[in-house]
């Protein structure tokens, strides 16, 4: 009978009523929609199990085996059956050969199976009525190898330890089937190292040099030095309109110049054996300012000494930002998709924020602008000295043509202000740069501002809220920064402030970081 012709809970149902003495094949094959002839087949085989195993009869996943269905018995077979303990005990030799028995039985007897026939049941006839003596594949190992075999055995070495594990199962008695599952290896490596053990014992096991094909070595090397000449000079140079090497470009232009031509995977194996990568280029932080190391000395010089009646401002504007629907990063459940944001959209304004911050204090001085620009800087030279007066200023910027003119040199030539300008294109050494950061992933990510007011709002409570945060809790910048900002607000050569996606309003990688 095949028992799984019912899907597992029905079987299982069948089996519930019939150990709850209500089995009704009829009722049952109505109920769940199967044969009649399903449920009295089922219900047979329940009874065999109570009959012969009383103890499974509650083992739903249980069912015993088919017994072997007899052969027919006829008249052929009958005769075939008394004359095979004669043929193999008349053999010669131990090990059994089919087509010897045939051809004896074949001899003796008019009707005659074909051979085809003849051999799986000569194999059953074995099975049935011959108990075999397992040989044992190795019978002896020397007294002196068995503390070698050991060290093997609770070493590191995969393969000392398979031989180890395969002399000591052949020595036992165990079989190549098990041999081969409990070391996983193949039926050749074990012949071959109970042949070896044999003939040398342990010297067998040792790994002698490995013969070079000279003659393959010299192709190989061959082969790399064109491929190396062929890297090392532009695609351009051979008709193909790119500007680096991919492999099937290295291929089609390798069979073009020499011979014998190479598929696309010796070419992709000969490069990875010379060492070569795929490698993404990246953006190198470097200033060509000549005087990039006596600014910085001066920045850091300055930092290390102030005084409590000088203050230190990083200075920077953030925008212009369009007011428009932005994207970022938000909590979702795993089956929501990501919010959609317009490609095209029309902007409700825009929005630019000249800012300081002051790293002793931690405090943003901020106002809103309509333009980048030298009258700008004068409008927020003003307000800091109108917050902070009868102190130097000191005023770290990056080097744009509007903090350099002639107009705002002059204007502060009179007044207790010092210059510690930042050096050529080193805009990620302004630590303002990671407070906007922050400002942008707070109120500009995720945005749909109605209008310029609405975002001007926003940014003056992030400010608002960040300044009061560090009036209660006194922090020099670098040390504690405000949570919502990405990047350590920190001075250092090194250190990289400016965060491009949280500029852009891309989406960040959200980081917990300890300052």
């Amino acid at each position: 009978m095949h028992r799984y012709q019912l899907a597992i809970g029905k079987a299982d149902i069948l089996r519930k009523r019939f150990i709850a003495g209500d089995y009704n094949s009829y009722a049952l094959a109505k109920e769940l929609k199967v044969s009649t002839k399903t449920t009295w087949m089922y219900k047979r085989e329940f009874e065999r199990i109570r009959a012969e195993f009383p103890d499974r009869l509650d083992d739903f996943g249980f069912y015993p085996g088919e017994p072997r269905r007899p052969h027919w018995a006829t008249q052929k077979y009958d005769e075939l059956m008394r004359m095979l303990p004669a043929l193999v005990t008349e053999l010669t030799t131990p090990n059994i050969q089919p087509s010897e028995v045939y051809s004896r039985y074949k001899a003796l007897s008019q009707h005659t199976y074909k051979y085809p026939t003849f051999k799986p049941l000569l194999f059953k006839w074995i099975r049935e009525s011959i108990i075999p003596v397992q040989e044992k594949l190795l019978h002896r190992i020397e007294p002196a190898d068995l503390p070698v075999l050991k060290a093997w055995r609770n070493g590191n070495n995969h393969r000392l330890w398979q031989i180890a594990k395969c002399l000591d199962m052949a020595v036992n008695g165990f079989t190549r089937k098990e041999i081969i599952v409990q070391t996983e290896t193949s039926h050749r490596s074990i012949t071959n190292w109970l042949k070896a053990y044999t003939e040398k014992r342990l010297k067998g096991f040792d790994l002698g040099p490995n013969p070079r094909n000279h003659q393959q070595t010299a192709l190989l090397k061959g082969r790399k030095e064109k491929l190396m000449k062929l890297i090392h000079e532009s695609p351009k140079l051979h008709g193909l309109n790119r500007t680096s090497w991919s492999m099937l470009a290295l291929t089609a232009v390798y069979n073009q110049l020499y011979t014998p031509n190479l598929n696309y995977e010796q070419v992709r194996w000969c490069i990875h054996q010379m060492g070569y990568r795929y490698k993404k280029s990246r953006e190198m932080l470097t200033s060509p300012d000549p005087k990039f190391r006596e600014k910085i000395k001066k920045i850091q010089s300055i930092l290390q000494k102030l005084q409590p009646n000088e203050k230190f401002f990083s200075i920077d504007e953030y925008g212009p930002v369009s007011i428009k629907i932005k994207g970022g990063r938000s909590l979702k459940l795993e089956n929501e998709g990501p919010d959609w944001v317009p490609e095209k959209q029309k902007a409700k304004g825009i929005v630019i924020c000249t800012a300081a911050l002051e790293l002793s204090t931690n405090q943003v001085t901020h106002f809103f602008s309509d333009k980048k620009n030298t009258f700008e800087m004068i409008k927020l030279i003003d307000l800091l000295m109108a917050q902070y007066p009868g102190e130097t200023l000191y005023l770290c910027w990056d080097a744009v043509s509007w903090h350099n003119s002639k107009i705002l040199k002059t204007y502060i030539e009179d007044k207790n202000i010092k210059l510690a300008p930042l050096p050529a294109s080193t805009q990620f050494l302004n630590v303002i740069e990671s407070v906007f950061a922050g400002l942008a992933k707070a109120v500009i990510h995720n945005s749909d501002y109605t209008c310029v007011d609405e975002c001007k709002t926003a940014i003056s409570q992030h400010f608002a809220q960040r300044n009061a945060d560090f009036k209660a809790n006194p922090k020099r910048a670098g040390r504690k920064i405000w949570g919502k900002e990405i990047v350590k607000a920190r001075f250092s050569e090194t250190h990289h402030t400016r965060n491009r996606n949280a500029m852009r309003g891309a989406g960040l990688i959200l980081a917990k970081t300890k300052i």
